[in-house]
């Protein structure tokens, strides 16, 4: 039998063609286009080149031949010849002014960038910002952006404005910006980070009037120009309110599906949120995320039925996750968790729900729906009854009352199976003793797993929380990366960084941030127990 080998360049147009189409098409013109005029065209194919993402080409500051022959190809040949089948494009800022330089794109419709000569074009835009904004300027940018996109782009119907929701903005973001100069009145999907309530009336008041989809985070709910005024705040509330919810109106009128979520307490639920959310009677949809203080009682099913859901005819969804806290009870009339679930049940909802009560008899109410969709939770204390939370990566626990058992920890590696970032609160120590713990028999079978978890807070903690996370005895941490902890705690927990039960979890260690700036000595055992610690001065302090 006679071998034979088939060169790639043997196979007819059609079966390579189909070979591309399952192959990555940047991977494609990287390495193919400029082999010869056979693989230009196919490579070429307007079936390849609709969409282009150029984020992983090498930056500008690589400077060694290779990359820079790759870049000249791609701006200089490739994209001058595939122009007009571009519709989608993802590139880097650096890259900016060649890719404009490099061709017309008649038929763009999607882009990161943003350019004169075909703003008219795009109709959807996604901005990720992903980097924590650590300065003013970064903000003063940040605004920049959000400012020149709601005046420049003017056929906008798509808008993700994904700022990191870690950072709170400290200003007003579209303060000073009027109606009559906001161009993208045809937007009708929207999600933005804003500041507070006076950036949410900015867009509300009639220039977005073809919103569908409103989707907003808002680092607090207050009003900048009240706030001076608390001696006569009532009455300035009110007039003011007033005013601006007859002004949405014609934004609200298309609105089917809302979601609100205000990172901070606020004590204007009932004053500023509900009065816009009776407005949206054409709602389908909506999604409500909220830490409230300073009210007389719990947030239950029929406040929210009575004085929102009941001007809603048309809503056939809601998702909430509400907190109710500071309330002030009577020792003797403190509703329980069945008293407040079996409001929700008789109006139709599913839930959960658990109650807290301090020394000082102030509750503390957390409500959530079931079955529970969101990507973020309120912070959980030590009544949090359980359930299964697929989308939660992130975790903030706390408690003022009662300590955290294994037992606990235990449901909430279960409740959280795909949980990577989690942070404690709690300075009470534990009723049963890592120690005691380990001592049990039946303790090799407890040993908890967070396997996804990769990076962990423990900023206000009673030691007892370090040794239970660090111990490979209590905890397994097989993708930890990141650790805020008290200097002191780790080197009690870790026995000055000699101790074989605590070593398996810091292995994987690559920065570690210490709650206060102390002085730290990196000796030679420091070096040997974080082998992948970045040894840079900013990790410890």
């Amino acid at each position: 039998m006679n071998n034979s080998t088939v060169n790639i360049l043997d196979l007819p147009d059609e079966i390579l063609l189909n070979i591309f189409k399952t192959l990555n098409n940047m991977d494609l013109l990287y390495s193919l286009f400029g082999i010869n005029k056979r693989l230009d065209n196919m490579v070429c194919d307007i079936n390849l080149t609709r969409s282009i993402n150029l984020m992983m080409l090498p930056s500008n500051r690589a400077i060694d031949w290779r990359t820079s022959t790759i870049r000249d190809r791609i701006f200089m040949q490739l994209l001058p010849r595939i122009h007009n089948n571009v519709e989608c494009f993802t590139v880097q800022g650096c890259f900016f002014l060649r890719v404009l330089l490099a061709g017309n794109y008649p038929n763009l419709h999607e882009s990161p960038f943003i350019h004169t000569s075909f703003l008219h074009q795009i109709t959807d835009l996604a901005v990720r910002i992903s980097d924590k904004i650590t300065n003013e300027s970064m903000e003063t940018l940040l605004i920049g952006i959000y400012k020149n996109i709601f005046t420049i782009l003017t056929n906008l119907k798509y808008l993700d404005l994904n700022v990191n929701d870690t950072y709170a903005f400290g200003k007003s973001l579209l303060k000073g910006l009027p109606s009559n100069i906001c161009c993208s009145s045809s937007i009708v999907h929207l999600r933005i980070k804003m500041n507070n309530f006076e950036d949410f009336l900015s867009l509300m008041d009639g220039r977005l009037s073809q919103l569908h989809t409103f989707i907003i985070d808002l680092d607090y709910i207050y009003d900048t120009c009240y706030a001076a005024l608390r001696f006569n705040r009532r009455r300035f509330n009110m007039r003011y309110l007033s005013s601006s919810v007859l002004n949405i109106a014609k934004t609200l009128r298309r609105l089917k599906c809302f979601s609100l979520y205000v990172y901070h307490s606020t004590a204007e639920f009932d004053s500023h949120i509900v009065p816009v959310l009776r407005r949206m009677s054409n709602l389908e949809q909506l999604t409500l995320s909220l830490r409230i203080r300073e009210r007389t009682s719990f947030i239950d099913g029929t406040h929210l039925h009575n004085y929102i859901l009941n001007s809603m005819p048309h809503l056939h969804s809601f998702f909430f996750d509400i907190v109710t806290e500071r309330v002030r009870f009577d020792q003797h009339l403190r509703p329980s968790p069945g008293d407040i679930l079996s409001i929700f049940t008789e109006r139709g909802y599913n839930a959960n729900c658990y109650v807290n009560y301090d020394h000082h008899d102030l509750g503390r109410c957390h409500v959530y729906s079931l079955p529970f969709n969101m990507e973020r939770i309120r912070p959980i204390t030590g009544s949090f009854p359980g359930g299964r939370f697929m989308n939660i990566r992130v975790l903030h626990m706390f408690d003022i009352v009662q300590s955290f058992e294994h037992e606990f920890f235990a449901q909430i590696s279960l409740s959280f199976p795909v949980l990577n970032h989690l942070t404690l609160s709690n300075t009470i120590s534990k009723n049963v003793t890592p120690l005691q713990q380990i001592l049990k028999p039946e303790n090799a079978s407890s040993i908890i797993e967070f396997s996804h978890l990769v990076e962990l807070g423990c900023f206000d903690v009673h030691i007892d929380y370090v040794e239970q996370f660090l111990s490979n005895l209590n905890t397994r941490l097989p993708c930890l990366s990141k650790l805020h902890v008290k200097y002191e705690h780790l080197v009690t927990v870790t026995e000055n960084f000699t101790r074989n039960a605590t070593r398996i979890n810091c292995a994987k260690l690559k920065h570690i941030d210490f709650v206060y700036n102390v002085k730290i000595m990196r000796s030679k055992n420091f070096y040997l127990y974080f082998p992948l610690l970045h040894h840079h001065k900013s990790h410890y302090s």
